[in-house]
């Protein structure tokens, strides 16, 4: 009876337990599933909030680009990296020729640079030159921010926004542009949250050390400045010696048009620029990938045809590389803030120009 009865009890003990086991590993599985969908759910919201993240980046950067090309105003301006620092007198409002830039050195060697709509002049006393670059800078100056392509920014950088500190007396918020690998450069921008002007940027290495900041020391927003008249302070100026660089901005070339990009860097603009102490123009092409700016200058010598690339010397000035190098037929600059070996490795990748 009692082995009769055993037998059953047994299996009614494992058909309890396979039942308990079974509904233990369907309860697991509903878990894991509601585990997932939740996680699938907060990985939906973290994608949305990074996206909002992003399109109130977007906003603060575009409001800073229109109070740089818009706004009025007077200060002055910080210039520092490791090897040096440099400061300037910074006036922006109208003149007769229009809305114009002025940015008279405060250290060294005196200098005055207009930035007009067509073309950028540099008044050197010291040495009685006004040189003139004729067209529009590509390149982004402060206090614009240096964002060149915001798309390409949130493809290799992180994007937080902070609260930011007092910047020329200023309120500010922050943008952090944070690299997601180490071929590039962090940077920090503060912005006035009255005026959305950028009034500071910093750029920071892998180690969160800074290697240079521009920023606003004091600032006078919003009233036009007396701008002087742009020539006024020098004499006799028809005895300078004028010296005017031939610049022709190009149309993309086709080879660049399919180029890939070293490193996430995509061709911006190209042009063939001709300084009055050389023969012959030399060609410049500009890199970015939506921040860093590097340019690569490319002069022909027929005497490097056929001969192998090599690099010849590397410098980093704060955030600044500059390579030298020769390549089959040109001599090859490479200068961006960027690391070093970005450089390198942007310069050994690149297609040559046809002749």
């Amino acid at each position: 009876m009692t082995k009769a009865l055993l037998v059953p009890a047994f299996a009614v003990a494992c058909e309890v337990l396979g039942r308990w086991v079974l509904l233990r590993l369907v309860f697991v599985s509903l878990v894991v599933a509601q585990a997932g969908a939740a996680s699938a759910s907060e990985s939906a919201a973290s994608a949305e909030t990074v996206q909002e993240l992003q399109a109130r980046a977007k906003v603060m950067v575009q409001r800073a680009a229109d109070s740089a090309s818009q706004l009025n105003f007077s200060g002055t301006y910080v210039h520092q990296h490791a090897k040096g620092l440099y400061s300037a007198k910074v006036m922006r409002g109208m003149t007769p020729e229009g809305r114009v830039t002025v940015i008279d050195a405060l250290d060294g060697p005196a200098r005055r640079t207009v930035r007009l709509s067509s073309e950028v002049r540099a008044y050197l006393p010291d040495q009685k030159q006004l040189r003139v670059y004729p067209g529009a800078s590509v390149r982004l100056d402060f206090p614009h921010p240096p964002v060149y392509d915001f798309a390409r920014v949130t493809e290799h950088y992180q994007i937080r926004l902070t609260m930011g500190k007092r910047v020329a007396g200023r309120m500010t918020d922050r943008i952090e542009f944070v690299p997601r690998n180490p071929s590039r450069w962090g940077v920090h921008c503060w912005f006035d949250q009255a005026s959305g002007l950028m009034l500071k940027t910093q750029t920071l290495d892998a180690n969160g050390a800074v290697l240079e900041e521009h920023s606003f020391s004091d600032l006078n927003l919003g009233s036009s400045p007396q701008l002087p008249g742009l020539e006024a302070p020098f004499k006799d100026l028809r005895s300078w010696r004028r010296v005017t660089a031939s610049i022709h901005h190009e149309p993309m070339p086709q080879m660049l048009k399919a180029y890939a990009g070293s490193m996430g860097f995509h061709p911006l603009a190209a042009a063939k620029v001709k300084e009055p102490s050389s023969t012959s123009p030399h060609t410049q092409w500009l890199f970015t990938d939506g921040i860093a700016l590097v340019s690569v200058f490319f002069i022909h010598d027929p005497k490097l045809n056929g001969q192998a690339g090599s690099a010849e010397s590397s410098d980093l000035k704060g955030a600044t590389a500059m390579i030298i190098g020769s390549k089959s037929g040109y001599h090859l600059t490479a200068l961006g803030e960027v690391p070093i070996d970005t450089a390198k490795s942007l310069l050994a990748t690149l297609p040559l120009p046809q002749q």
